[in-house]
């Protein structure tokens, strides 16, 4: 008898004797709990399948459900509205217990259930794709060795994607660009997104032979990511030729401190709204790592910014200076501030202690002084051009499409292109390289 068959048979007779067979103690399937509270889903399909008798294949990705933690109880609600009311489990430290309901006796409660391992085997699946998604993608625009259509590399940043420059990526392909994008998991500890960047940029370019040089577009976070290749040791002096920075965080930002409860938002609306592939992917992401590199005087900002500027790269930036709260805004939360503090009790000191956290975080949110993200002080880099101040919020500077729908006009641009035309002479010259 073919194998296949032989495997139903096994899975009849198992699910005829199931009831007879399991006691309560037996019906308890394990799986083990990591150190930092999360479950591989494949081995959670894996040990239910193996225990049921069903051969469902568990999904062949390296994702981790949160069980325990800020995101634990999301993960725990995922997990319940996959495998359905009747299985229960119980979270311990080390590891979770499963109790397998007396109905998988039944035909059609086993058919269920083997529908709701393969939905979830199916939603792991598809969540490590998208992670396998991240790296550098061109669009149709992009020619490599193409001197009459120079290259744009665009780096988004934190809580964002490539998806971020949709209406920029017109305009420049309409000037005469070919365009490359590099998407990475915003989340994790910066040094990995630099690692992934420098690797992802030389194995794109050796794919498609690439001799000429490309100009870095990069916004928020993405311009500490294109700088640690820029400014890096060991790279090909001669591959970029201009880097735009828009609302780089170069000396960092206070308001990284929310990233965590930013994170936890974008978790529960995709668990709520029953999203499972998506709902999967959020919680497996890394808790706001990359939010604590940003922070001002952070390890991984002093590193970086202690290296020189690259002096065969031209640098170019632009900062936003319309943030979320006006002046009169700013002043009625100091007056309140500054009114519980000169009130008695634990509260006033809880507030005196917070002050000196709370004005960097104004700054960085009111006008004048922010982009509702970034100062425009913080924007700046040693070494480099001081920025273009423009009327402009952190997400209007690139018209990102989380708060503007429709195309329109991108502020930013008209010194983008110009930028990149007087940069066009370092392509002209590695081009006659090329030719000859």
């Amino acid at each position: 008898m073919p194998r296949h068959g032989s495997v139903r048979v096994r899975s009849t007779l198992l699910a005829c004797l199931l009831p007879l067979l399991l006691g309560a103690d037996d019906r308890k399937v394990e799986v083990p709990v990591d150190a930092d509270g999360g479950v591989a889903v494949e081995r959670i399909v894996a040990a239910l399948a193996d225990a049921t008798g069903m051969d469902v294949t568990p999904p062949d990705a390296k994702l981790t459900l949160p069980v325990w933690g800020l995101s634990g109880s999301l993960g725990r609600s995922v997990l319940k509205d996959c495998l359905g009311e009747d299985v229960t489990f119980e979270c311990e430290a080390s590891r979770i217990v499963f109790l397998l309901p007396d109905s998988l006796g039944r035909a059609d409660a086993r058919a269920k259930w083997r529908g709701r391992l393969e939905r979830i085997a199916a939603a792991a699946r598809e969540a490590a794709a998208r992670k396998s998604r991240l790296a550098m993608n061109a669009r149709p625009s992009y020619r490599p060795n193409d001197p009459s259509r120079p290259t744009v590399c665009l780096v988004h940043g934190l809580n964002s994607s490539s998806g971020g420059f949709v209406h920029m990526i017109p305009h420049l392909e309409e000037a005469g660009y070919g365009i490359v994008l590099f998407d990475y998991a915003f989340n994790q500890p910066l040094d990995e997104s630099c690692a992934e960047f420098r690797a992802d940029w030389e194995a794109f370019r050796n794919r498609v032979g690439e001799r000429l040089p490309w100009a870095i577009l990069a916004h928020s976070m993405g311009a500490l990511v294109a700088r640690s290749y820029v400014e890096g040791p060991g790279r090909d002096a001669k591959d970029v030729d201009s880097l735009i920075l828009i609302a780089p965080v170069s000396q960092g930002a206070h308001v990284a401190r929310l990233q965590p409860v930013l994170q936890m938002v974008n978790q529960y609306a995709a668990v709520k709204r029953g999203l499972t592939t998506r709902a999967l992917a959020e919680l497996a992401q890394t808790a706001g790592r990359s939010a604590d590199d940003m922070l001002p005087d952070s390890p991984f900002l002093k590193k970086i910014n202690a290296r020189p500027r690259n002096p065969a790269v031209p640098y170019h930036v632009i900062s936003g200076d319309v943030g979320l709260l006006t002046a009169e805004g700013r002043k009625r939360i100091e007056d309140q501030v500054e009114l519980l503090a000169n009130r008695g009790g634990a509260l006033a000191l809880l507030t005196r202690a917070a002050v000196g956290e709370v004005a960097p975080i104004l700054d960085e949110l009111t006008d004048g002084t922010g982009d509702g993200a970034v100062t425009v002080e913080s924007t700046k880099l040693p070494g480099a051009p001081d920025p273009i101040v423009l009327a402009a919020s952190h997400t209007e500077l690139i018209r990102a499409p989380s708060q503007f729908a429709d195309p329109g006009p991108v502020v930013s641009m008209p010194w983008v292109l110009r930028w990149l035309e007087s940069d066009r002479k370092g392509w002209d010259d590695a081009a006659s390289r090329v030719e000859r």
